[in-house]
């Protein structure tokens, strides 16, 4: 199988990647856009950055009230002056290969078809957690990985809809590695990334086996110094693209709209176009805000 721990420097503009367990989750560095410099090792917290309507910065999420399992205790990395230090953060043991992972992308008929299983093309912690694990003792994610049934049938030239839509709790969108993306929410309504433990791709299972990133992971390549690759696919047919902008600087929430994309020309099906499409940043909601299109699914 392929063993992708490549670290996406567009994203994390770090000097490596880390391998599952090891106790960080990545180096020091920075980026800026628009929005100005920022760190890894003080990323704004995204807790309360919840709303009923789409805002920038927030997101526009389909459920109100959270409830459920999530990290036990807040780590030592989350500060109370509201961030927290990505490169201190734990992450979980283990490297576990996926050798029977399948994922395969096709347009036909108008439709981009989206198949596969949800296990990743890249190693993953071990999971559930282990009570050994210095990861358990904020997170005892009891859920294991399994495979999934992923189909869709997206809109391979997707339009912008007349007003924005919410995210549901499930998945919003897939990455090219295979696996499920999902919001930057946990359970309980918090910055996922900041208080639940991830490997070290930041990718772990919930309780329906499910395994998914709240972020784009660092075992995703994004190499060249222009626009960001497309690294995936939102559940209304635009893409994901990194976080580099037309000129190759990273960018921020600033730069982008309440759903957290915006239009220029772009590569889209081996075309250039002039289209929507989705960015990540490092800051949180870190993918998605809303749908700025219309999804095929927004989950629970």
């Amino acid at each position: 199988m392929r063993n992708t721990f490549i670290l996406w420097l567009a994203l994390f503009g770090c000097a490596g990647a880390t391998q599952a367990g090891q106790t960080s989750a990545g180096t020091s560095g920075s980026t800026s856009g628009g929005g100005g410099a920022v760190s890894l090792a003080a990323l704004p917290l995204g807790d309360g950055k919840i709303s009923t309507t789409p805002e920038v910065g927030d997101i526009n999420s389909c459920v109100t009230s959270f409830h459920g399992m999530g990290a036990s205790t807040a780590g030592p990395w989350i500060s109370d002056g509201g961030t927290f230090d990505f490169t201190a953060k734990v992450v979980v043991e283990g490297s576990v290969e996926w050798p029977d992972a399948s994922f395969a992308v096709a347009v036909d008929a108008g439709k981009t078809l989206l198949s596969g299983n949800d296990l990743p093309d890249h190693d993953t912690g071990t999971f559930p957690i282990a009570s050994s694990d210095p990861a358990h003792a904020y997170d005892q994610n009891p859920n294991h990985i399994a495979s999934q049934a992923v189909s869709f049938a997206l809109p391979a030239n997707p339009t912008v809809a007349a007003s924005p839509s919410c995210l549901g709790q499930g998945p919003i969108g897939i990455l090219l590695t295979g696996a499920y993306l999902y919001n930057g929410l946990d359970a309980l309504g918090r910055d996922a990334l900041a208080h639940e433990i991830q490997d070290s791709c930041q990718g772990h299972p919930d309780q329906s086996s499910s395994y998914h990133y709240h972020t784009l992971t660092t075992c995703l390549a994004d190499p060249g110094t222009g626009h960001s690759n497309l690294l995936g696919y939102a559940l209304d047919g635009f893409g994901i693209y990194g976080n580099r902008g037309e000129n190759g600087v990273a960018l921020t929430n600033a730069d982008l709209d309440e759903c957290h994309g915006h239009t220029h020309a772009i590569q889209w099906n081996g075309q250039t176009v002039s289209l929507y499409h989705y960015h990540a940043t490092r800051e949180y909601p870190y993918s998605l805000g809303c749908y700025r299109g219309t999804p095929v699914a927004t989950g629970p």
